[in-house]
């Protein structure tokens, strides 16, 4: 789980002499919401139906190409959340919407130790859609969901017609209809109605106390970018690297069961520019002020030199993290999140005027 806690509010440096009005912090989230946050949530949205397919046609005729598809749906629907990983705000913050899709990173093995009590001790009615999505979070989402289907016994612990693998396939049911319904909520959270997060956003109101203007719903957007960054280099990275090639920790790597930690972080980052550059978002309205362009310009450089240091990564990180030669390469990508990190906290911050806060990214 990643819990991100506000420690203080404050500007990160001195708030420039121009004032942007309100309307526009608003008409830039707007855009940013229709053009990238809506649609990646339904994507993931899709991503998981599809996944969900995938899980009831291995069950009901096990084979190795079932199983193959089912994991691909997943490495899919994996790469599809991860878009939007990092949003704090908006529907995704009730019910633990986040942390039921993802409970990472799990220092204490809490969903390996929820997963296996309860297949010791099935309970059909704990499958039920509304108890189970009151259950424990550590089996609710894509951890659980990756050790069930990323295992050597995978698919023989469905080939037998019996009662373990019958309730198996009734948590696979469960897990699927789960992220589906957890999309369909934030997406209908999102756009569905006059009290929808995309209208509060259009149209904010002092009584929201939320998003009381559009200045504070900006800033919770480049907040959320800022943690992606730094959680992209500082938990993604810098775990499964530890303090040496001798001290490696492969199995820190989020999704290293899978095999799916470089597409993941690729999603990360090509989700956080795809906010962040969308047409008429944060980028264009610091492209259009005072000095802003060049600020602009260095982020999209930024960017776009993190993205080819990631690309240039050709193991999976689990592996990568303990050979000589690919290590370097993922401290490279890891130094060009930094220059990132550092433009969104600075510049990035001081010339839209911006309120960011102190994030502490603290995963227990």
């Amino acid at each position: 789980m990643i819990r991100i806690i506000a420690v203080s509010i404050a500007l990160l440096a001195a708030t420039p002499a121009f004032a942007l009005e309100d309307a526009e912090y608003s008409k830039a989230m707007s855009a940013t919401a229709k053009g990238a946050i809506i649609p990646a949530y339904q994507a993931f949205g899709d991503a998981a139906e599809a996944l969900q397919g995938g899980l009831d046609a291995l069950c009901r005729s096990p084979s190795d190409a079932a199983l193959t598809d089912a994991q691909s749906r997943f490495a899919t629907a994996a790469a599809a959340w991860a878009r939007v990983q990092y949003i704090s705000f908006g529907p995704v913050a009730e019910h633990q919407g986040g942390f039921r899709v993802e409970y990472w990173p799990d220092k204490r093995n809490v969903v390996g130790r929820q997963l296996a009590e309860l297949l010791a001790k099935p309970d059909e009615a704990a499958l039920e859609p509304a108890r189970f999505a009151t259950t424990t979070v550590g089996v609710q989402g894509l951890p659980a969901l990756e050790r069930l289907l990323f295992t050597g016994d995978a698919l023989a612990k469905l080939q037998p017609v019996d009662q373990d693998a019958a309730f198996r396939c009734k948590l696979f049911a469960a897990i699927g209809n789960n992220l589906a319904t957890i999309a369909q909520a934030i997406v209908a959270g999102w756009s569905d109605g006059d009290a929808s997060f995309l209208a509060r956003i259009e149209h904010p109101s002092e009584e929201d106390a939320e998003i009381p203007n559009g200045r504070a719903a900006a800033g919770r957007l480049l907040n959320d970018l800022l943690t992606t960054v730094i959680a992209m280099r500082d938990m993604k990275l810098l775990a499964p690297l530890g303090s040496s090639l001798e001290k490696a920790k492969p199995q820190a790597a989020e999704y290293w069961r899978s095999g799916q930690s470089i597409a993941v972080l690729t999603a990360n980052l090509e989700g956080s520019r795809a906010m962040f550059d969308g047409d008429g978002g944060l980028g264009a309205l610091l492209a259009a002020q005072p000095d802003g362009k060049a600020v602009a310009d260095q982020v999209r450089a930024a960017a776009e030199q993190a993205s080819q240091a990631l690309a240039a990564i050709t193991l999976p990180l689990d592996q990568a993290a303990a050979d000589a030669a690919q290590r370097k390469q993922v401290e490279a990508f890891a130094a060009q999140l930094v220059v990132l990190r550092d433009l969104l906290a600075g510049p990035v911050t001081t010339t839209l005027n911006l309120p960011i806060g102190f994030n502490a990214l603290d995963g227990d």
